[in-house]
């Protein structure tokens, strides 16, 4: 036999406390949380038991639910649906802070105040187009902002996710963005740097094109013969550098250190150059992070080496106007391995054991590299940083 309700305490990130309670439905089911507001317990008792009065300890019994009540702490840590996700598969403070910037700034808006039962398909629908011209407050001014697609179906996807929470609460009988179809994709395509111009990149006296920027240069080098992620470089530690392989097994990024994007370790085979450019580093932060300026204690920040990287592309010829256009960026460095190792023969496989990428249409594979994988693979390592030559060149493949 359970209570009416139950109360408990949840802290919020500015150190405040707030009591919230759950309530039982006429079937003896769980429902909410949902605050009261009040600091102390007596005074949330009283205001359950006044609510209990009303027959409205269930928000949604009587008269809907307005979709801003229930999103509110819909995205914090210890909330009913992070909790009930994170039984599940872990979720990372990155993902939830986009969630609830998107939420903040595009969802509430539009839906805070209507019913979560009367929130239909064709206003989710006029809701999305309107991403293509959408009036804002910039700095007190009214200005007009074109997100792109591709934004703008990631942010139905965050309210898509919402309301089909509410379908398993039963709040709702469907999930009305089920009914709405994305936007087509206007993601810009990216021009990926040729291995002319990445040997140009690197050349044998960097200082010719980096300057002084040895983090910077070591960090792209290494982004250019793995695809490492931009997190997975900062967060690479000396612990983890080996003699002819690195472990990547976290990443670095505004919430610290943490799991990989796919929560799942990786080896990557490493030249021998590589190798020696990394235990230069590895010298000054011993088993720390590698590519840090306080012996290992933090990396460099994105800014330092992704600005070092703009001022090398200008000075091999690629002016700020044509890194915009191709799309060129630190990230760019997975779409330009990606392309060259499979040019080279490497097999789909192969490519995801070094650049981490996952498909549900691929079989998932992961193990540490045979000899013949890293043959291979520093092989295609080789002809990317100019030392060796490619299949494409070798007379015995000429028919």
């Amino acid at each position: 036999m359970h209570n009416d309700f139950t109360l408990f305490l949840r802290g919020y990130p500015s150190g405040k406390k707030v009591f919230f309670y759950y309530a039982y439905d006429d079937t003896g089911k769980r429902r909410g949380p949902w605050t009261t507001k009040c600091l102390n317990k007596t005074a949330a008792r009283n205001y359950c038991n006044s609510l209990l009065r009303k027959n409205s300890l269930i928000p949604g019994r009587g008269k809907s639910m307005l979709f801003g009540d229930y999103a509110i702490n819909f995205w914090d840590r210890g909330s009913a649906y992070v909790n009930y996700r994170e039984s599940r598969a872990d979720i990372t403070d990155t993902y939830l802070s986009n969630c609830r910037k998107m939420l903040v700034n595009q969802i509430l808006p539009f839906f805070a105040a209507f019913p979560i039962d009367k929130i239909t398909d064709k206003m989710i629908n006029d809701w999305l187009l309107g991403f293509k011209e959408r009036a804002i407050l910039k700095n007190g001014k009214p200005e007009v902002v074109r997100y792109k697609n591709t934004y703008a179906n990631t942010v139905l996807g965050t309210l898509s996710v919402m309301l089909a929470e509410a379908v398993r609460r039963e709040l709702i009988p469907s999930n009305p963005c089920d009914k709405v179809q994305r936007l087509k994709n206007d993601r810009r395509k990216i021009e990926i740097l040729t291995v002319e111009e990445v040997q140009k990149l690197f050349p044998k006296n960097h200082e010719t094109v980096w300057g002084d920027r040895e983090i910077a240069y070591i960090a792209n080098r290494l982004a250019s013969l793995t695809g490492m992620r931009f997190g997975e470089i900062l967060g690479l530690r000396g612990e983890n550098v080996f003699d002819d392989y690195l472990l990547v097994c976290g990443q670095y990024g505004c919430f610290g250190y943490g799991n990989t994007k796919t929560k799942q370790s990786r080896t990557i085979p490493l030249l021998p150059e590589m190798v020696s450019l990394l235990r230069r580093l590895t010298a000054v932060n011993g088993t720390g992070y590698v590519f840090s300026q306080n012996n290992g204690a933090k990396p460099v920040s994105q800014t330092n080496i992704r600005r070092a990287f703009h001022r090398a592309l200008k000075k091999i010829g690629i002016n700020e106007k044509e890194i915009r256009r191709r799309g060129l960026s630190i990230h760019g460095w997975r779409h330009f391995l990606n392309t060259e190792l499979q040019r080279q023969g490497l097999t789909i496989q192969q490519v995801q054991s070094v650049t981490g990428h996952k498909s549900d249409r691929m079989t998932e594979w992961y193990s540490h590299p045979d000899a013949r994988q890293i043959t291979e693979i520093t092989k295609a390592q080789a002809v990317i940083a100019g030392i060796g030559s490619s299949k494409d060149e070798n007379p015995s493949n000429v028919t």
